[in-house]
C-alpha cells in the first residue's frame, strides 16, 4: 500500500473541517438563536479558523445558506503550483452538509521533505454538528495512506473523522 505523507493527509482534513467551523450549527439559523449566530451575508463573526489537527488556515463566508471555505496559508512552492482546498455547504435539516474540492500534492515517500511523486484533484465530504464563536465541529472525509490510491487520485474507500476548528487570534 502507499504511504502519503501525514501533513498532507491532514490537509484534506482540515479543508472539509474548516467549512464545517465556517458556520455551520443548528443554531446559525434558528429564530431562537442567540444574536451572535445570527448572520447577514458576509463573512463569520472571524473570518480565519485554524484547524487544530494540521495548523492550516482557512477564510471561511457565509452567504444565506451556504458556508464557503478556502486554505489561505499553503507555501509558495503549492501556490505557484496552482493548489487550493476550496469548501462549500449547504443546511440540510440540522446540520450543514457539502464537500470539499481540492487539488493537493501528494507523496508515496515519508520523511521530513518528500518527493512529490502527483497532483491529485479530489472531491471529498463534510458534515457540520455544531459552531460557536470559540468553535466548529463536525466530520470530514479523511485522505490518507489506507484510504488514497496516489498516483491514481482516487479514493480507495470512505472513512469519516471528526475535526475542532478554532478562530484564528
Amino acid at each position: 500500500m502507499h504511504r502519503i505523507r501525514a501533513n498532507q493527509n491532514w490537509t484534506f482534513l482540515c479543508v472539509v473541517v474548516f467549512l464545517a467551523l465556517v458556520g455551520c450549527s443548528p443554531q446559525a439559523e434558528q429564530p431562537n438563536a442567540p444574536a451572535e449566530t445570527k448572520r447577514a451575508s458576509g463573512t463569520t463573526p472571524k473570518e480565519i479558523w485554524v484547524s487544530e489537527t494540521t495548523g492550516r488556515e482557512y477564510r471561511v463566508r457565509v452567504e444565506n445558506d451556504v458556508v464557503r471555505a478556502e486554505w489561505v496559508n499553503m507555501t509558495s512552492e503549492f501556490a505557484a503550483h496552482g493548489a487550493f482546498i476550496r469548501s462549500e455547504c449547504k443546511r440540510q435539516g440540522s446540520k450543514w452538509v457539502g464537500e470539499a474540492s481540492s487539488y493537493v500534492p501528494c507523496t508515496l515517500e515519508t520523511g521530513p521533505k518528500p518527493k512529490i511523486d502527483n497532483w491529485c484533484h479530489l472531491q471529498t465530504k463534510f458534515e457540520i454538528d455544531s459552531i460557536t464563536p470559540d468553535s466548529i465541529t463536525g466530520r470530514t472525509e479523511a485522505v490518507g495512506s489506507t484510504t488514497l490510491d496516489c498516483m491514481k487520485c482516487k479514493l480507495l474507500r470512505s472513512e469519516m473523522k471528526d475535526f475542532l476548528w478554532t478562530p484564528k487570534e
